[in-house]
């Protein structure tokens, strides 16, 4: 098998929420997206597999805390491509910080269909009357790397396309793209770009950097601790930017 991969940058064109946390009525949002959430997102939704239907909140509260939770959903198979979580970056393609030029908060008041107000009795436990919510402000950049067995799969990205994404589908347009790379397949220690692994494969890493943790999974990158097969992507040139890009194979296994 050959792999191919393509880094993309893509830009939110409105305030960008995915919330992280949730204290009381103050929302929280991450800096960066899901592997899920971009799949889902720059496909289209096109191998969602329960067709006429929207998501059992009850069904899916119920699926086990596994890596393959998402699978259940979405026939990837039928769209073999993959990616890297995105993460918002600077002009040098470092992770973002939250500062007030990034990120904000905005004030609202809940509403109740059926109890039109925002105080007084009769409000259902669960609305909380009011609150902030934080938000990536508009024109910042996520980077992403797509990568697929299938070159046709990383050939339908191009400059200019939008794609709607996160929790309130705010509208993201891909404002740059490398060419396609074909990747060589080696045994040896390399470093990583953020990947998005299960708590217990930290453990892989001899030195590492941690961008976030959930329950389900982490966003590491980092140094092999061991020699191990990995596929590497050389001459990945994205925002003026030349780098090389090298996914263990564990990574890829059971997404492709």
């Amino acid at each position: 098998m050959i792999l191919y991969a393509r880094a993309l940058l893509l830009r939110n064109c409105g305030r960008f929420t995915h919330v992280s946390s949730d204290f009381g009525s103050q929302y929280h949002t991450h800096i960066f997206v899901t592997s899920e959430a971009l799949y889902a997102s720059l496909t289209r939704g096109v191998t969602w597999r329960h067709e006429g239907r929207f998501i059992d909140l009850d069904a899916d509260a119920a699926k086990p805390a596994s890596d393959n939770y998402f699978f259940c959903d979405y026939d990837v198979s039928k769209r073999p491509v993959w990616f890297t979580p995105g993460v918002f970056v600077d002009k040098g393609l470092q992770p973002l910080a939250k500062e007030s030029k990034v990120v904000d908060k905005s004030d609202f008041n809940v509403v109740d269909e059926d109890y039109p107000s925002t105080g007084g009795g009769g409000r259902a436990y669960y609305v909380p009357t009011y609150g902030c919510i934080e938000s990536i402000l508009p024109g910042h950049c996520l980077y992403t790397c797509a990568f697929s067995s299938q070159q046709t799969e990383l050939e339908r990205f191009a400059a200019g396309q939008t794609f709607m994404l996160g929790k309130k589908r705010t509208m993201m347009q891909i404002e740059s793209l490398s060419d396609i790379s074909p990747g060589r397949q080696v045994t040896g220690v390399c470093m990583t770009p953020y990947l998005q692994i299960p708590p217990v494969g930290v453990g892989q890493f001899s030195r590492f950097e941690v961008l976030a943790a959930t329950v389900r999974y982490v966003l590491i990158r980092g140094e092999l601790r061991e020699p191990a097969p990995y596929w590497r992507f050389q001459g990945v040139c994205i925002g003026g930017i030349q780098h090389e890009v090298c996914l263990p194979e564990f990574y890829i296994q059971g997404r492709l």
